[in-house]
């Protein structure tokens, strides 16, 4: 039989509980955001292309790509600068 561990707790002397682990702390989404690169999507299966920038992490352009290659003849995800973003074409994350 598996078992599951949560994250420890202790009392401090307020009675409240604290995590033990003090350095985990839970960080804005739009801070998060100001960090990630731009990338340059396009796929293209058939006559039809799909072209856009997103805001990823390296990780998640990677994944993104390897999904994409899955299912479409043609794919390019890659890192462009922030000067070379067309606005038209730029998907913002949801609020």
């Amino acid at each position: 039989m598996a078992t599951i561990k949560y994250p420890g707790y202790r009392k401090n002397a307020q009675g409240q509980k604290r995590a033990l682990y003090p350095g985990l702390t839970t960080v804005s989404l739009d801070r998060i955001i100001t960090y990630m690169q731009y990338y340059y999507v396009m796929c293209q299966k058939g006559s039809v292309t799909h072209r856009c920038h997103v805001q990823l992490d390296p990780a998640s352009a990677d994944i993104l790509h390897d999904s994409l290659e899955q299912r479409h003849d043609l794919v390019q995800v890659c890192a462009v600068p922030d000067s070379s973003v067309e606005s038209e074409l730029l998907i913002t994350p949801a609020p």
